[in-house]
């Protein structure tokens, strides 16, 4: 039987039960580690972060346990970061945090089989790795812009992913914006959309989690989840909503931009196990985002079986159906609030979207997601031994 490889995940930062950022990362590690191969994690800390945000400073290092028997080893280095400081072209706390993550690779024993960075920024620093330990290097781009060319000056990006075996890019959009950014070639590149865990995200009896969440049954209720920012576009949707009357909304995440209203049920963070309640109590799913890779949100409210309204921009064109979404251009109010009310006044329109959005949610399984990106990655070692 042969031997699973050792996977070392180059990533931005993981989360912990108290502190859900980027539960994608986790969700994509985890998947991996349950296929039997051995994973590592180094993602550094910003320690200028946890004094203003009155966080404790996280261990070096520790282990993630994911089920019986599976451990995600996890390696932490404690950075400086700066804001957006930068000099001769390279940004200071990016530099910083490459440091850290090139020390601690060192650390790891025994020296994993190949290299998986999270975002391209975090692929340059895999790349420097990658090179100097002669391993593969896969690249997962998912960003909602690629910014890696604000960080880094374009010589230290090209040297560091010369040898890239290849890039998984969660949208066509990335794929596409990779291209045009020349950081990669079509024939490395393959789309595998984010997926959603059905185990965590999936249909419930929306009348009994009303009561249990005390919401009236015969509300009709839009839910949003984002960061509550201009991007995510939180003040259009609350705008929109002043144009849809009787309705509620609920708003999942935080951010600067504080919407408010008599209409608001809940606004707020969640722990990430309880957001599965709130968005089986609302009828459909508002996100009026003018950019994406490929949006978490939207798929794990379809898993909900919630009708999706969105923007008509390419990002979504992956993952989205006329079936199961109406797409509009999201700076304008009046169509959010046109949208809204269309799917408010057609009962039997917003079921037939609620059971197309079921279907269709089932093609986004984390499993599949982490059986197609071994299967890529595995293949492309094989050709490259046999050349």
């Amino acid at each position: 039987m042969t031997k699973k490889k050792h996977i070392c995940f180059i990533v931005p930062d993981y989360p912990t039960h108290s502190d859900p950022v980027y539960t994608f990362v986790k969700q994509v590690v985890d998947a991996i580690a349950k296929m039997g191969y051995s994973c590592s994690v180094v993602a550094p800390q910003s320690l200028t972060k946890n004094v203003f945000k009155k966080k404790s400073a996280r261990p070096l290092f520790w282990q993630d346990c994911i089920e019986a028997g599976i451990r995600v080893d996890v390696y932490q280095p404690r950075v400086l970061s700066f804001s957006n400081i930068s000099l001769f072209g390279r940004n200071i706390s990016a530099s910083l945090a490459q440091k850290a993550v090139i020390r601690c690779f060192k650390q790891i024993k025994p020296r994993p089989d190949l290299l998986y960075a999270h975002f391209w920024h975090s692929g340059v620093t895999a790349g420097l790795i990658s090179q100097k330990y002669q391993l593969p290097l896969f690249v997962a781009t998912g960003e909602s812009k690629i910014w890696v060319e604000s960080l880094f000056p374009r010589q230290t990006i090209d040297k560091a992913l010369a040898e890239i075996s290849g890039v998984i890019c969660a949208s066509t959009k990335n794929r596409n914006e990779s291209l045009e950014l020349k950081l990669s070639t079509p024939d490395k590149m393959v789309v595998i959309p984010n997926a959603i865990d059905p185990e965590k995200f999936y249909k419930m009896e929306r009348m009994l989690i009303r009561r249990k969440l005390g919401f009236k049954e015969d509300d009709f209720i839009v839910v949003f989840m984002g960061s509550f920012d201009q991007r995510k576009g939180i003040m259009r949707l609350s705008e929109a909503m002043k144009q849809v009357n009787p309705a509620k909304v609920i708003y999942i995440g935080s951010g600067e931009l504080i919407p408010t209203g008599d209409e608001i049920l809940f606004i707020g963070r969640l722990p990430h196990d309880q957001i599965v309640n709130y968005l089986n109590a609302a009828d459909v799913f508002v996100l009026p985002t003018l950019a994406e890779g490929c949006s978490n949100a939207i798929l794990e409210a379809m898993a909900c079986g919630l009708p999706i309204i969105s923007s008509d921009q390419g990002f979504n064109d992956d993952i989205l159906t006329p079936e199961d979404s109406i797409r509009i251009d999201c700076m304008d109010v009046n169509a959010i609030a046109k949208a809204i009310n269309k799917l408010k006044n057609d009962a039997q329109l917003r079921s037939k979207m609620s059971e197309s959005a079921l279907t269709h949610s089932q093609l986004f399984h984390i499993n599949n997601r982490a059986s197609r990106i071994m299967n890529f990655i595995e293949n492309v070692i094989d050709e490259k031994k046999e050349v």
